[in-house]
């Protein structure tokens, strides 16, 4: 075990963020950290320190603090926790020696870039793409393509194939637990609080107006019969979040709606017993939300562009969310279509199933280690 080489995982928001990032890169620990071909630790900016997976102190983002630091310095409190976690991780790049640290945070990773050529450190940058950034990718050494079309934009800005893999996010899917949830709904619609004869529609992600527009469900939302939907908005919340809150209170009636910060599996419970999925977000990577919608049974209602095309294929109902009115329409077609949840719940398996998708994880970090020995 001792003669593997480490690779090291990273990201600041773990234990204190609930983003794609965060949930990416826990469930890759979780997947790989018993690889035979290496051996992995986690880095995160909060939680626990466990068997593998160290706590990396740091300011984090949503601290006063780091708020403070990050007036001082004329930047933001993001920039804060990144460079402070880039710190205290120094210790362990120096102990542990890794020949490979796989990130999604694009400015820790040009950092990492910057402190290698500055110390002649040997560890190859990984960079998972899933913002996601444009070339040229002159600060990593391979690049984790979600998309096809993000191999093209690569190339077509002077990349070369061989520095990337097109490799989709994988998601846990617990087929067992899921299908119980399908069979039990109204048991389980009790227990999370939903009423049990009405349509429940979801939404998950960031309770912002900016990235993923949760005003804006809330607006389509508004126009749809009060007496038989019921609203769920999930994610992560923060300052901005009490805006998003006022509209919901000011437009719908108070038990027509939810708006909460759960945890992960919390999520997937909710999805499981909803009727419907909408994602008003108009620029993505991959939202990971959309596969885990499918391996739900949701037939996700999503803007018409080509990341959701590529993601969704003829999985998804697609409109242009920049104009009103679209939610009536879009839940009629989904309740035209009829498709079994079973089938979602298949297509997602075989898509983007950590089972699937594991074999590729592993060769592309042991290809990345083995260019690393050369």
């Amino acid at each position: 075990m001792k003669n593997k080489p480490v690779v090291f995982i990273v990201c600041t928001g773990v234990g204190h963020i609930r983003r794609g990032y965060e949930s990416f890169t826990e469930e890759c620990f979780a997947a790989l950290k018993d690889a035979q071909g290496f051996k992995m630790y986690l880095l995160k900016g909060g939680g626990k320190s466990e068997k593998q997976a160290f706590r990396i102190p740091c300011v984090q983002r949503n601290t006063g603090l780091s708020k403070k630091i990050a007036t001082w310095m004329r930047t933001e409190a993001y920039f804060v926790e990144q460079f402070s976690f880039l710190l205290a991780m120094m210790p362990l790049v120096i102990w542990y020696r890794p020949s490979v640290i796989y990130y999604s945070d694009f400015k820790l990773g040009t950092w990492l870039w910057q402190l290698r050529r500055f110390f002649k450190f040997r560890y190859k940058l990984l960079f998972a793409n899933g913002a996601p950034n444009g070339p040229p990718f002159t600060r990593m050494d391979h690049v984790q393509q979600l998309l096809p079309l993000y191999i093209e934009q690569a190339c077509a800005g002077g990349t070369a194939m061989e520095k990337q893999t097109l490799l989709p996010y994988a998601i846990n899917i617990n087929e067992e637990a899921i299908t119980a949830m399908f069979r039990n709904k109204v048991e389980w619609r009790k227990r999370l609080g939903l009423p049990a004869a009405m349509k429940v529609m979801i939404s998950v992600g960031a309770v912002n107006s900016h990235h993923k527009r949760m005003d804006y469900v809330i607006r389509e939302f508004a126009l749809l019969p009060a007496s038989d939907f019921f609203l769920v908005l999930l994610g992560q919340t923060d300052a901005d979040s009490q805006g998003i809150i006022n509209l919901a209170n000011e437009l719908l009636p108070q038990h027509n709606f939810i708006i909460q910060q759960v945890s992960s599996e919390q999520v997937r419970q909710y999805m499981c017993v909803a009727d419907y999925f909408i994602l008003a977000s108009l620029s993505e990577g991959l939202p990971r939300v959309l596969p885990e919608a499918l391996s739900t049974g949701l037939f996700p209602i999503v803007h018409d562009y080509a990341v959701t095309r590529q993601t969704l294929g003829s999985y998804g109902v697609y409109r242009d969310l920049q104009q009103n009115g679209q939610l009536v329409h879009a839940i009629a077609v989904v309740d035209h279509m009829g498709i079994k949840r079973a089938e979602f719940l298949n297509y997602a398996i075989k898509t983007y199933s950590w089972d699937t998708l594991l074999p590729q994880y592993e060769k592309m970090i042991v290809q990345l280690i083995s260019n690393n020995e050369v």
